[in-house]
């Protein structure tokens, strides 16, 4: 035996030359691998073994018939995970992979009228011109390549069904803890503790998701109190492209204003949806003379480009980047000629494409966690897209003394925005006595002026008359009826009662009035003006007023910003009001200033200072350093001092971890007033059939890995998320209904560890917990040069099993066979027809984890 090492090259890449290498004259066809036999000059082969297996490799028999899993590619986009069939046709043909007439149509292919040929195994060559089915056994995939005049139209983006993964059963928790103690240098307020754990928690069993949300907070002097915030359980209809909610949740904001119910609810999911569907985008309609390539653009920008035949066309699919802005369109034609005109652009939030539905129906009782009167209700709203840019809308609320019903149409202006107009009435029952009807009207506005970079993001206005209630008005009402007044509660931010937790009675407040006071009047106002490159000045506005009551709700908020090469810095103006009295105004001001110590990320430390007044707080102002260390910027830090109106001099640091397992979170600050530390620990649990896993905050969906044996190899672009030394490691997030790349870290795979694929694409349901399995072996990586007992080569394409069954490789060009995950003294079959001999592997092959490439050995395969 001898051996030597040499770089170890990825598994496919040198299954892909061990194939090349067979198949080196082999001329594409409709199979992968598929060639004449006579592209090879057989005088070479000698055997009837061997000459038996290069015919089978010439004919594209890579892999033996039989069914397995493969992904589906259809002109290139992954389309479904399924176990595929292949067969061979007859003794002369390659085994080539089997899709039915139903299959095929359910990705969306015109298929012409039934063929004699067999339907479950198409050729589908022959039943469209132009079209090709191939196959790579080294990933397991199979492409579909059909001309587009036999495709069905499909939206840009648009995922199958098919691809949807409802994920694993599993239980988890999502916790957030903070504690934070308060020393104070002075007799004005009593030392303090405060704790606050959030809990958020879940079990998935099939397609159902259940879940729970809860809080403890505990305060020095007060014990601790936990509140149970909502639980519900719900599962996707994906066929109906809706969600079915049951429990305490909350309706949309679409229609009528959203609020807190128990119940069950069952809405339309936009999120279903590609993202060329969602919202609103106009119908872009034209007509090309030739064979032409339309381009759209917006704020100079391509956005979408297609290619359209000659004469009309319209195109429904367009994605705009923002909710306004005109879409410029250009039509290419073949003989080079171009011609170009603008769509104006502009939506407000409840408009929808053309033919786009949306719909919610509720029934429960209002529940907000507040309101002891807690009334039954049914709720239903809908809204259309329909054509020339209109999308009517509306609904209907029935309930204990309350009805409404409201009516509106959202309308593109084209050149002058967008718009929609809705009108309400209603019908309460008050609790003082007697019926009160009233009419709302609501009005909203959206406008992009690009020439003049300036952007009027949402401009509402929404006026009742005094006989108006809307449902949480209605719910109010009578809640707050004490005894012929009505009970009103309230918080002042200025009462100092520090160390008072927000829940306490000390803290609440509270005026009787003989009137209750609805909601007369709102306004709303977002504008937002680019200056020059990187300078933005926006202002914001909302003001509300109410009947038999002279306060108002207001907040005035103006800012500029601007960034100078690397340098950001802007400044803040807020002026509030609440109609309970209390008000303040403060000017903010913040600069940003990076500096650079090295070539990386986390050599980066940055300068920020502050300053801001208050009319309530006073003066106070802000100086320290940030910046990050550690692979992936995992702890970051803060140094600071400054100066505020109520403690003086301050200076502090906090620094925060972001590991595998969960987040820590610390910081300490003292004055001549006060000292105060605070600790923050953050993550998930996740019980799942292989064990217990930690991790990371969870979000809605999330995705546990495995990787067995692959200690400490990190997840793409996932700061601080390693694989565990049981073999698990949890993405935090993911986002549904889109495609989600999982990748290991290749850098971070060692010697001894052979991951062949090491990234793979998965669709996730809404908060499915999708399992996301990479296949791993450990061990050395060899290339054997074989020979049999009698001096013969072994067989081209004969294959290697090792002792747990599997495919461990391929046997090529004189007897060369590379494998991967080799154990000492470990045994393989070489299996060719109905032949097969054993190699077995040295006892001391050398350490496996000090390799970093392959061993070349040369060994006798005895039978």
């Amino acid at each position: 035996m001898a051996y030597r090492c040499a770089r170890r090259p990825r598994k496919t890449q040198l299954s892909r030359i061990i194939q090349a290498a067979i198949l080196s004259s082999c001329a594409s066809s409709l199979y992968c691998g598929a060639a004449r036999a006579d592209d090879f000059n057989m005088s070479f082969i000698h055997g009837s073994d061997n000459m038996n297996a290069a015919q089978a490799v010439a004919q594209g028999d890579a892999v033996q018939p039989g069914t397995y899993p493969f992904d589906i590619y259809l002109n290139g986009t992954l389309t479904e995970h399924r176990d595929v069939t292949f067969r061979r046709q007859s003794a002369d043909k390659p085994v080539i992979p089997c899709f039915s007439r139903e299959s095929l149509a359910g990705y969306g292919i015109r298929l012409p009228a039934p063929l004699a040929a067999n339907e479950q195994c198409l050729a589908l060559d022959k039943a469209i011109s132009g079209a090709t089915i191939s196959y790579d056994v080294s990933v397991q995939r199979v492409d579909i390549s059909v001309p587009q005049a036999f495709m069905d139209v499909s939206a840009q983006g648009a995922i199958s069904p098919r691809l949807y993964d409802n994920g694993i059963n599993a239980l988890y928790a999502n916790y957030n803890f903070s504690y934070n103690r308060n020393d104070y240098k002075s007799g004005d307020y009593n030392d303090s503790e405060f704790s606050f754990l959030s809990l958020n928690s879940g079990l998935n069993l099939g397609r159902w998701r259940l879940r729970n949300n809860a809080t403890m907070s505990k305060q020095s002097g007060y014990g601790a109190r936990w509140k149970n915030i909502s639980s519900w359980a719900e599962t996707d209809l994906v066929s109906l492209r809706s969600r079915l909610q049951a429990g305490q949740v909350s309706t949309d904001n679409r229609v009528f204003d959203s609020f807190q119910f128990r119940g069950v609810q069952l809405s339309s999911v936009d999120q279903m949806l590609p993202e060329s569907l969602r919202g609103y985008a106009p119908v872009i309609r034209g007509v090309a003379l030739t064979n032409a390539r339309v381009e759209v653009r917006q704020n100079g920008y391509v956005i979408y480009s297609t290619n359209v035949a000659p004469g009309a066309f319209s195109i429904h699919d367009i994605y705009p980047s923002t909710n306004s802005g005109d879409l410029s369109v250009t039509v290419n034609e073949a003989d080079g000629t171009k011609k170009s005109f603008t769509v104006p652009f502009s939506s407000v939030a409840n408009m929808l494409r053309e033919g786009i539905w949306n719909y919610q129906l509720t029934a429960g009782k209002y529940h907000d966690g507040t309101s002891q009167y807690q009334p039954t209700f049914l709720q239903a709203t809908v809204a259309r897209g329909v054509g020339h840019d209109f999308t009517p809308y509306g609904g209907v609320i029935m309930a204990e003394h309350y009805r409404s019903a409201v009516a509106g149409v959202g309308k593109s202006l084209g050149g002058w925005g967008a718009v929609s107009v809705d009108a309400s009435v209603s019908d309460t029952e008050l609790a003082s006595g007697g019926n009160k009807r009233g009419q709302s009207y609501r009005f909203l506005y959206s406008k992009s002026l690009n020439s003049m970079g300036t952007d009027f993001r949402l401009a509402g206005y929404r006026y009742a008359t005094s006989g108006y209630y809307d449902f949480s008005d209605a719910v109010a009402e009578r809640d707050r009826w004490r005894n012929g007044y009505y009970s009103n509660e309230y918080q002042n931010p200025n009462d100092g009662q520090q160390g008072i937790p927000d829940w306490a009675d000390s803290r609440k407040h509270y005026y009787y009035s003989n009137r209750y006071n609805n909601k007369r009047e709102r306004v709303e106002l977002a504008i937002t003006q680019n200056l020059w490159p990187g300078a933005r000045l926006y202002a914001n506005v909302s003001r509300q007023t109410y009947w038999g009551y002279g306060g108002n709700d207001r907040t005035v908020q103006l800012g500029f910003s601007d960034t100078v090469k690397r340098i950001s810095y802007g400044l803040y103006v807020q002026d509030t009001r609440s109609q309970y009295g209390y008000s303040d105004r403060s000017v903010n001001f913040t600069l940003s200033v990076p500096f650079n110590f090295g070539d990386h990320d986390q050599e980066q430390i940055t300068v920020n200072t502050s300053a801001m007044h208050s009319r309530q707080s006073g003066d106070s102002y802000n100086t320290g350093l940030s910046g990050s260390l550690l692979d992936d910027r995992r702890l970051s830090y803060s140094l600071y001092t400054g100066h505020t109106h109520s403690a003086g001099q301050t200076s502090g640091l906090n620094a925060d971890y972001r590991g595998s397992m969960g987040n820590v979170s610390g910081g300490y600050s003292y004055s001549n007033r006060y000292q105060q530390e605070n600790i923050g620990l953050a993550g998930g649990v996740l019980v799942h059939s292989g064990g217990v896993t930690l991790s990371q905050p969870l979000q809605n969906t999330f995705m546990l890995v495995e990787a067995k044996n692959a200690r400490g190899v990190r997840l793409e672009n996932q700061p601080g998320v390693a694989i565990d030394r049981f073999g698990y490691a949890v993405l935090p997030s993911a986002t549904p209904y889109r495609y989600n790349r999982v990748a290991l870290r290749t850098q971070d795979i060692g010697a001894g560890l052979d991951v062949p694929i090491a990234s793979q694409d998965v669709v996730p349901t809404e908060k499915a917990i999708v399992r996301v399995a990479f296949d791993t072996y450990t061990g050395h990586s060899l290339l054997i040069h074989t020979r049999m007992a009698n001096g013969d080569t072994l067989p081209i394409g004969a294959v290697v099993f090792n002792e747990a069954g599997r495919n461990s490789g391929t046997v090529g060009l004189n007897g060369d066979v590379y494998v991967s995950g080799i154990k000492p003294g470990e045994k393989l079959k070489v299996v060719w027809g109905e032949h097969h001999c054993r190699l077995t592997m040295p006892g001391d092959l050398g350490d496996d984890a000090a390799t970093t490439g392959y061993r070349e050995i040369s060994l006798t395969c005895n039978r």
